[in-house]
């Protein structure tokens, strides 16, 4: 199936090419390093890892590498193609069901334009995730930790996309994925999970996305399915103002017990005072009270509510101070001790080199 997959792209390209006599290419190399120290005012008891429905920045009163990637992009007027190469506590921590050698590939896809307008591609590999507001790179996001929707949702995702960008206020894509943020696909038989998105910008300042997954998790035998919706808004604001608030809702099905639902929110307002200074403030509640797709210390499941607060100071062009002050509160926060809260700084320093 990957062998017919990947001879049928390349067939694809070669009539591709020759659409246009001037078929440039360039090259596209860029690098970024993302350095935390966290201090966790609550006990864990010597544990080194922090709470564990938490993907980025986990280590805690320590010095550590979240990210370290290098990228290289290639694109022409009918293909494009993206390889990303990462170590770090993220890869660690969110490619848990991965190799070793598959936990280094950040992203590896490659794609082409089916039509003479461009407007309708193919990509196919290992690909950024269709679902929420937030990615592995921090200096990328309003918050310096991600929003609890986001670490408890596909971060990357394999498969092919078929994305239309119909004009510049509508984008459409529908994927064939091998699961739930997985390179490898699920162990045993298994069956291919799909997903769909579709965003409108009816301005420059105003952006509203709908994502969702059909699919699962694990091998066929366990019967058990994922049904996942996420719809968020982004919008500029004016005078340095920017909100950006998403909803996440999902359920798994189980043959012998009843059905498992979780849902969560997050909004997130920035504040840029300018060029190189700005703040931004979240709320955030995530309900997950049957563990059915986040882990807890309990066997409460998850209903945690929280805010944080950042600052960021961008010290020169390739490099980017951020602080941020996070508090949680939820029964599950605890390790039997009866600890509802957590309090947590955390401190980055992100080079980006493009």
């Amino acid at each position: 199936m990957r062998k017919l997959i990947w001879i049928s792209l390349f067939f694809w390209a070669v009539p591709s090419f020759g659409q246009e006599e001037k078929n440039t290419f360039e090259v596209e190399f860029s690098g970024f390093l993302d350095l935390y120290y966290g201090y966790d005012f609550v006990d864990r008891m010597g544990l080194e890892q922090r709470l564990p429905f938490l993907y980025n920045h986990t280590k805690q009163n320590r010095l550590g590498v979240n990210l370290a990637l290098f990228s290289v992009n290639l694109r022409s007027d009918f293909l494009r193609a993206n390889l990303g190469i990462q170590q770090g506590t993220y890869p660690r921590d969110n490619y848990a069901n991965e190799p070793a050698l598959l936990k280094w590939i950040h992203q590896a896809n490659v794609g082409l334009a089916i039509d003479r307008n461009k407007t309708l591609w193919l990509d196919a590999g290992v690909l950024p995730s269709h679902i929420g507001f937030e990615n592995a790179v921090s200096t990328e996001n309003l918050s310096l930790s991600r929003s609890i929707i986001a670490e408890n949702s596909p971060y990357f995702e394999t498969g092919l996309r078929l994305s239309w960008e119909k004009n510049e206020h509508w984008y459409f894509a529908i994927l064939y994925l091998n699961g739930w943020q997985r390179i490898r696909a699920i162990p045993g038989r298994n069956i291919p999970s799909f997903g769909t998105q579709a965003t409108y910008s009816p301005s420059e300042n105003t952006t509203l996305n709908w994502s969702t997954f059909l699919g699962t998790d694990q091998p066929l035998e366990t019967e058990t399915m994922l049904y996942f919706t996420n719809f968020y808004g982004d919008f500029t604001l004016g005078k340095g103002w920017r909100l950006i608030a998403g909803l996440d809702g999902g359920r798994r099905t189980l043959p012998f017990d009843f059905d498992r639902n979780w849902w969560g929110g997050s909004a997130i307002l920035q504040k840029q005072f300018s060029e190189k200074f700005a703040s931004a403030f979240r709320v955030e509640h995530y309900n997950d009270p049957f563990q059915a797709i986040s882990m807890s210390l309990t066997d409460q499941g998850i209903k945690t509510s929280g805010f944080s607060l950042n600052g960021d100071w961008k010290a020169f062009k390739t490099a980017t101070f951020r602080l941020e002050g996070r508090w949680l509160t939820g029964p599950e926060l605890g390790m039997g001790d009866g600890n509802s809260e957590n309090y947590f700084l955390l401190g980055s320093l992100a080079f980006k080199i493009d």
